[in-house]
């Protein structure tokens, strides 16, 4: 599947391209500001991942698939090498691919808040609660926001959600963004991982963690190293899932870092 993408800077920087991609119910723009910033530097695409943003729409929402429309778009743009950074959903995506055998279009890897592991995450309540928002009651995102508190306690996921609402031009009417039911009858995929077979990626790998996060389980390292051996880990303080919306800057120069060592 082609990939609606934003690039930033300019393409035929020296320092490569780096593309950047989502968590599940995000999109390309969540990463517009530290695109922006690390496009000083690099040639920076943000992507919309499959049946999210832009993209097309597609009833199959497995990894495998993701890491093919990755590829396809690293082919378009630049033909790799290329950096690669992937947050949760984006990561495992990006892990994917470079496990898989176009793993040679991936030079390094980042990965932010999420492990080559299986969760027993539900999202089941979030997909409840955006299937029972009415859209013909609705002009206004506030609203959409309002009709999910039902189902999301957390002000700060029904806000993330809501960012997922686009207003068609002509009729004026609101609908969600994303591929509710896709998502919804792949969630075993989207929280789970399937083992590679033996595969590594023998390229360095930066895994982020926020420090009040706990899907990077540093137990599992050696398990995770097995895959990339070249992994090292980090932790950004204060910071829980959505490192890069809580510290950016802390995420901006631990990127910068590990991208100019």
């Amino acid at each position: 599947m082609k990939l609606a993408h934003y690039a930033f800077g300019d393409e035929n920087r020296n320092n490569g391209t780096l593309v950047i991609l989502h968590g599940l119910f995000g999109q390309a723009r969540n990463w517009t500001a530290i695109a922006r910033r690390l496009a000083e530097k690099y040639h920076v695409v943000t992507a919309d991942l499959r049946n999210h943003g832009r993209s097309g729409w597609d009833d199959v929402m497995t990894y495998d698939a993701m890491a093919a429309d990755i590829a396809e778009l690293i082919g378009d743009i630049d033909n790799g090498p290329v950096h690669l950074i992937g947050h949760s959903m984006g990561g495992k995506a990006a892990m994917t691919l470079a496990l898989s055998d176009q793993s040679a279009l991936v030079a390094d890897l980042v990965v932010v808040d999420i492990a080559p592991l299986a969760y027993d995450h539900d999202y089941t309540g979030y997909i409840t609660a955006m299937r029972a928002v009415d859209f013909d009651a609705i002009s206004r995102r506030t609203e959409v926001e309002e009709a999910l508190a039902s189902g999301v306690s957390e002000k700060g996921v029904r806000q993330f959600l809501a960012q997922n609402v686009a207003t068609d031009k002509e009729t004026g009417k609101m609908a969600w963004q994303v591929n509710i039911d896709a998502m919804a009858n792949h969630l075993d995929d989207i929280t789970g991982w399937k083992n590679a077979d033996g595969a590594h990626f023998d390229r360095d790998t930066l895994f982020i963690a926020g420090a009040n996060s706990h899907y990077v389980d540093m137990e599992k390292r050696d398990y995770i190293k097995s895959l990339f051996p070249r992994a090292s880990f980090t932790s950004i303080k204060n910071a829980g899932h959505w490192v890069h919306a809580e510290k950016p800057e802390a995420v901006l120069l631990t990127l910068s870092a590990f991208l100019n060592r």
